[in-house]
């Protein structure tokens, strides 16, 4: 691992938050931007180093930091559940009927597609969709089960000369787990045609998670390498030229369980829409303009 200076800003001062153990007993710093405010891992493990946490396992071991099987319908029926209301919620449906284009139909790009369930949905809208993923077991499935296009490629060192060019371009909960966000949020931004939009999801270091701390649902080292606040966020978009941004935060902390007591689910009724309504979620979306 080695010391890096912060994505955002290029700042070299931090503030130590804490440590914690990976499931591998690694152990890794938890640190905040003195300049920008940017939570980070820092120093930082190799793309080699974090790459042994995602073996096929985590796509069908259900674990605190993976999925219960990611490729059954049950899986794929809840993320499709998610990312349909986050498009409503960001106001998605109105920017393509606004949006103006002619000839061809619309095209797609999502950027860690994974076994590519919305590269299937945007296909079934009739936009040309490929995605982008490097893990093998979701790449195989993508291909062969659904029949997609999906690049098994790094997007950075992937079309170095920007020859396509998207209407639509999605990052969902995928800026999280980058070693470089910002070189990648600048390149989307050169692969997007003129009035295309961006959509990004990710979790939102903010009052819950500076609440838990170390227990944070979504502090899994060494997968995630950045927490970003929502204004953080926003604020870096606009410096890299967007524009338009629309934006939203859900999620109560509180994570559904199989056979969760009657208290719970009352609890988690109450909460999930109390602090999407008071806008202090732990996950947030953006939808955002070229």
């Amino acid at each position: 691992m080695e010391m890096v200076v912060c994505n955002t800003c290029e700042g070299k001062t931090f503030s130590a938050l804490f440590s914690k153990q990976s499931p591998l007993g690694e152990e890794f710093h938890i640190v905040k931007c003195k300049s920008c405010g940017l939570v980070q891992v820092n120093p930082q493990p190799s793309l080699a180093e974090v790459i042994r946490y995602y073996s096929d396992s985590y796509f069908t071991q259900r674990t605190d930091r993976g999925y219960d099987n990611y490729y059954s319908d049950a899986i794929r029926s809840e993320i499709s559940r998610v990312f349909q209301l986050n498009l409503t919620d960001l106001k998605f449906f109105e920017w393509e009927k606004n949006y103006k284009q002619t000839g061809a139909s619309l095209s797609s790009l999502d950027i860690g597609c994974a076994a590519g369930y919305f590269v299937d949905y945007m296909r079934s809208k009739g936009y040309r969709s490929e995605g982008i993923e490097v893990a093998d077991g979701p790449v195989r499935f993508a291909r062969e089960k659904l029949g997609l296009t999906v690049h098994q490629e790094d997007f950075l060192s992937w079309d170095k000369g920007f020859q396509k060019q998207y209407d639509v371009i999605t990052l969902w909960a995928t800026i999280e787990h980058l070693h470089k966000p910002k070189e990648t949020l600048e390149k989307i931004y050169r692969h997007l045609k003129p009035g295309g939009c961006l959509v990004l999801s990710t979790c939102r270091y903010g009052i819950l998670a500076r609440w838990k701390g170390p227990n944070w649902r979504y502090l899994n080292v060494p997968e995630h390498l950045y927490y970003y606040s929502l204004s953080g966020l926003l604020s870096l978009l606009k410096k890299l030229n967007y524009k338009s941004s629309v934006s939203l935060s859900y999620g109560s902390g509180l994570t559904s369980k199989p056979n969760a007591g009657f208290l719970f689910r009352m609890i988690k009724k109450i909460a999930d829409p109390l602090v999407k309504k008071t806008n202090q979620g732990d996950m947030m979306a953006i939808l955002t303009v070229k």
